[in-house]
């Protein structure tokens, strides 16, 4: 791994490189998450799934740090390749094709250990770089974001310029690609690929065929579930950096006494999954209470793809994250618990809808509100939930099939 001073002297001769290196149309760049190297997972993951037994295509997957165990099995012309190293420039510069869960500038960032990072920046003009983003937006990011966070997501100037040279980004449905013109501005819609999301394919798919890690997951949750309901709460993180008096949620013992009695009752499970971005020292206090018994963990450590929990979980529980929308693609019953809706609106991401359209299960705002409202989610009869999803499914979905994946491999081809 280069040193700050190190990148910043080669930096304008990564430039040249990149610019003059005749680039690969079967070199493929695929890469970890950029906060957590060891996570392949999601829409990236789905998209290797779908080439990785394609001999014709060099799959390079770029990671930061110390290599994982991705479980890639059955993957043949495939390379592992550390970035930010001699060897990483070198590939990258023959990459034809660049996939982003993000931004450049985030996903091929150049990240040190005390917090630094460096921005590489790539020759979009002779690339097919596709966005393949990690969720339907049901925030206003970016562009659309309220004035306080856009200008603190914009303090890296690149992040914005990068946008025009785009081939393509993924889109769900013809109201979710007009959400991500409007997010990603400068883009032009042209740009959007209406292709739904590769990861969508882990839940429609047969188990069979589903990648083993995501099998081993189905597995362990099995094995915790047993012969009771799993309801999963799955919050979103808060903009703490940005917006003082946001703030996340803390559990009272009181409350926590309550939900066990509730569990207890209707013979059901939580599962705990937080969002992987923790930035407060005040976050979300429901891992504490954690007791292996009626609580459970079911973190990205513990569960790497959320449709695995998808596919299990009788009911989930969320706020403002898209993985409501998931659920919403098998079925499931959903509740809002937005603690803090009218603050995340005005003073924090805000939301691209209206909830009593987006969302189709109820939205609340107290605790004491919470144990009734699972309760008669719990109830529903499935017919019951199907029709009152009617409408989210078509504003989110225009495929809902699993040949997400397929999909944007056809378009890459096109492009090529």
């Amino acid at each position: 791994m280069l040193s700050p001073l190190a990148f910043k002297l080669l930096h304008p001769l990564w430039r040249l490189l990149d610019w003059l290196m005749p680039k690969r149309p079967d070199y493929w760049a695929f890469c970890t998450h950029h906060l957590h190297t060891g996570r392949f997972v999601e829409n990236q993951r789905a998209l290797f799934e779908q080439v990785k037994a394609d001999p014709s295509i060099h799959k390079l997957v770029f990671y930061r740090g110390q290599p994982d165990d991705w479980q890639t099995e059955g993957a043949v012309n495939y390379q592992a390749v550390q970035h930010g190293t001699l060897k990483a420039f070198w590939l990258l510069a023959q990459c034809k094709v660049v996939l982003l869960t993000h931004s450049i500038a985030m996903d091929f960032s150049l990240r040190w250990p005390d917090g630094r990072f460096s921005v590489l920046k790539l020759n979009t003009s002779k690339r097919v770089v596709v966005n393949l983003w990690h969720g339907i937006a049901l925030k206003r990011l970016l562009q659309t974001a309220n004035s306080t966070i856009r200008q603190h997501t914009d303090r890296v100037p690149y992040r914005t310029q990068e946008r025009r040279g785009y081939a393509g980004l993924i889109a769900s449905s013809d109201v979710d690609s007009y959400a991500m013109a409007a997010m990603f501005y400068p883009l032009n819609y042209q740009q959007i690929w209406l292709t739904g999301l590769p990861r969508n394919d882990f839940l429609a798919m047969p188990e069979t065929q589903l990648p083993l890690y995501i099998r081993d997951s189905l597995q362990t949750i099995r094995s915790i579930k047993q012969d009771k309901k799993l309801i999963v709460y799955a919050p979103t993180y808060r903009q703490v950096a940005v917006s003082d008096s946001a703030y996340y949620y803390q559990f009272t013992d009181e409350e926590i006494s309550q939900l066990k009695v509730f569990l207890r009752a209707n013979n059901a499970l939580l599962g705990y999954r937080p969002h992987y971005f923790n930035n407060s020292t005040e976050f979300f206090n429901l891992e504490q209470y954690i007791d292996n018994k009626l609580i459970f963990d079911m973190s990205q450590i513990a569960v790497p793809e959320f449709s695995a929990l998808a596919r299990e979980c009788d009911l989930l529980v969320t706020d403002y994250s898209s993985v409501y929308i998931e659920a919403l693609y098998l079925n499931k019953p959903v509740i809002c618990f937005g603690y803090d809706i009218e603050h995340y609106r005005s003073q924090q991401d805000g939301l691209l809808y209206d909830m009593e359209l987006a969302f189709p299960g109820p939205v609340i705002e107290e605790f004491a509100q919470l144990l009734p409202a699972i309760q008669e989610r719990l109830n529903a009869s499935p017919l019951q939930i199907e029709l009152e999803q009617k409408t989210a499914k078509q504003l989110f979905f225009k495929h809902q099939d699993c040949n997400n994946s397929q999909r944007v491999i056809i378009s890459i081809k096109r492009h090529l």
